[in-house]
């Protein structure tokens, strides 16, 4: 099986350089390019300094609670003698701060540049034949057997067109109980797991870390009781949290 984890991007980066990738950087290709060259540490005549070097894989660079427990759970997971049949991605869907520029969504593994969040915060809805962007989502989504988003309720508003078809692949989203109206449950392939005060209480999570935590512990079940617990929760996605909360 092979399983997606979309993830947002947060302002806990492992670099903040007063030179941060900002919105204003990307009114061009030409300025974009140079901003970019700037924050992987090259002056303006080529030349390379390491210490002005910003750049990290995409997993690596975000260094908030959630991330901290995801990569923990990936990590442990990643290491089990049974991983490889099963295998966990983890991607982010905004591209502008990639090295390479490629217009598409950024694997863990991708080299991206710390940017400013407040972009993001009041992005419109994007439609298809536009940008390239939910394009680039849906093929990438259509290309997994069962999809976790741990997006924010900005970024899903945001991809609103990628996420309002129905298509065969579960998508599981872990939201509070006031964001689940940005996604439509009408679709049978939608589901939602409340990530509110309840279930940060019985997981001993934050309000920062609980959807971090709960991939993490859904790691920790498929390592101890059999990587099956993954097929049980594309079957029923109710079953998420009985898992994750029985050990």
């Amino acid at each position: 099986m092979k399983i997606l984890i979309l993830s947002p991007y947060t302002t806990g980066q492992k670099y903040k350089p007063d030179n941060l990738l900002r919105r204003e950087d990307a009114v061009s290709p030409e300025r974009l390019h140079g901003k970019i060259k700037e924050l992987c540490g090259y002056n303006a005549e080529g030349w390379y300094h390491e210490d002005r070097d910003y750049s990290a894989p995409a997993g690596e660079m975000f260094t908030g609670p959630m991330h901290v427990q995801l990569r923990a759970g990936l990590k442990q997971i990643r290491e089990h003698e049974g991983y490889g049949e099963t295998t966990l991605d983890l991607y982010f869907p905004w591209y502008v701060c990639r090295v390479d520029g490629r217009k598409a969504p950024v694997n863990e593994k991708d080299t991206i540049v710390p940017f400013d969040m407040a972009p993001l915060h009041d992005a419109e809805v994007l439609e298809f034949g536009e940008t390239g962007v939910p394009e680039a989502m849906t093929a990438l989504i259509e290309r997994y057997d069962l999809v976790f988003s741990l997006l924010r309720q900005e970024d899903i508003v945001s991809l609103r067109r990628v996420f309002e078809v129905e298509r065969a692949v579960p998508l599981i989203f872990l939201l509070a109980p006031s964001h689940r109206h940005v996604v439509d449950e009408r679709l049978s392939n939608v589901h939602v797991v409340e990530t509110g005060r309840n279930l940060t209480k019985a997981i001993r999570a934050t309000n920062w870390s609980v959807k971090g935590v709960v991939l993490r512990r859904l790691c920790e079940a498929a390592c101890s009781e059999g990587f099956q617990v993954f097929a049980q929760v594309k079957q029923d996605p109710e079953q998420l949290l009985e898992i994750i909360q029985s050990g």
